[in-house]
């Protein structure tokens, strides 16, 4: 328990800690043998191997002092994919081996569907906010032919983001699970994203047709009003 004690404070009260604290405890997990515990958020666990002397009426504190650690070095993870941005293509290699890193570490402190629940979450939104940019960007109102522009300028980009989460699956999950993310994080959601913008393209321009309808029958009224008073 003091073990953990120990890492808590280095991780509250010092800063940049998060990293040297990470290889010390994939190092005594690979090279010492303590199986530390990847259970879901907040689920009981029991240590294993050299941690089997804590007591049965201190594992709730030490729950606590792992979940509290764990807690904090997966907000140094999410946040660490979270800032990468890319740069050029020559980076890009970098990048992907530096993403599959983190999400190793993460596989290493939670559940792999807890992980890939999360790393989802990130890249649906990034998804989402590229293709909505991607049509904002473009001049002039809303209207189809800016829509295909909007979403052919993200299609570079898309692809980049595909190649890389493919990359980083390849190493950490199975074949088919990396489909799956690949599917329901880009496939779906692209899906999504046209739906609700043809959606909105459909009722502007049923809209817009129904406005002219009235407009030509205001004319053809004050027309045939016309043509009654010359007669």
């Amino acid at each position: 328990m003091e073990f953990l004690r120990t890492l808590q404070s280095l991780l509250k009260n010092e800063q940049n800690q998060e990293e040297m604290i990470l290889h010390f405890l994939l190092d005594l997990s690979s090279q010492c043998g303590v199986s530390f515990p990847c259970t879901p958020s907040g689920m009981s666990f029991e240590f294993t191997s050299s941690l089997h002397a804590i007591e049965d009426d201190s594992t709730m504190d030490v729950k606590s002092l792992w979940d509290d650690v764990r807690l904090h070095l997966r907000r140094f993870l999410v946040n660490r994919l979270q800032s990468q941005e890319e740069t050029n293509t020559n980076a890009l290699q970098q990048q992907m081996e530096f993403k599959t890193q983190c999400i190793q570490q993460l596989l290493f402190l939670y559940p792999e569907s807890e992980v890939l629940t999360k790393y989802q979450n990130m890249q649906n939104k990034l998804v989402s906010d590229l293709l909505q940019n991607c049509i904002l960007s473009s001049c002039g109102e809303t209207n189809f032919d800016k829509v295909v522009h909007g979403y052919q300028s993200s299609i570079p980009t898309l692809c980049t983001m595909i190649k890389e989460d493919l990359y980083i699956l390849s190493g950490t999950i199975d074949p088919s699970s990396s489909l799956k993310f690949i599917n329901e994080t880009y496939l779906d959601t692209i899906t999504e994203e046209m739906t609700v913008i043809l959606e909105r393209l459909c009722e502007l321009q049923f809209k817009e047709n129904a406005l002219h309808i009235v407009k030509a029958n205001k004319i053809s009224k004050k027309h045939r009003g016309t043509v009654h008073a010359v007669g």
